[in-house]
């Protein structure tokens, strides 16, 4: 079992989502690095990429900029506090603009390779139980699924 990653003043982590992908973990964890293919998934269903930017190591960061068909801009970006390629990727997660209410969560990914599929386990950190239930109740889960259903379908292209 891997320990999960612990960051200072955030809440313990808890599982949102297990999830498999018809891939192997290798495969996976590059959909996650490589921006070439981030861009292709990290949305959800019906919205388009209007800005990607990507540096793939530890205090590098991801930037995506998530447009809905009615034109709005919902932007997003990750801070890489641990890339262990192809187990396990953490992240601070935040909106990247200079909105209230923007802590950061610690997001955390494990490649678990079963065959030639992985199983995908996302954990999430929250600053304070307020965050971790505003975000539990914004449809936190079904977006991620959303997330997870591009990926798995991009991949088995």
């Amino acid at each position: 079992m891997t320990a999960l990653y612990k960051t200072a003043n955030y809440l313990e982590p808890m599982l949102l989502l297990e999830y498999e992908i018809n891939a192997n973990c290798n495969t996976v964890y590059n959909a996650w690095t490589d921006i070439n293919l981030f861009q292709k998934w990290f949305y959800p269903t019906g919205f388009s990429v209007a800005r990607a930017e990507m540096v793939p190591n530890v205090g590098g960061y991801f930037r995506i900029h998530m447009k809905s068909p009615e034109g709005e801009i919902y932007p997003t970006k990750g801070e890489y506090l641990l890339l262990d390629k192809p187990n396990r990727i953490v992240y601070k997660d935040s909106w990247d603009d200079d909105r209230e209410q923007n802590e950061p969560t610690v997001v955390e990914l494990i490649f678990e390779p079963q065959s030639e599929k992985t199983v995908l386990k996302l954990y999430s950190s929250f600053a304070t139980e307020q965050q971790k239930d505003t975000v539990l109740h914004s449809g936190i889960v079904d977006g991620w699924k959303m997330f997870f259903d591009n990926l798995n379908n991009l991949l088995k292209e």
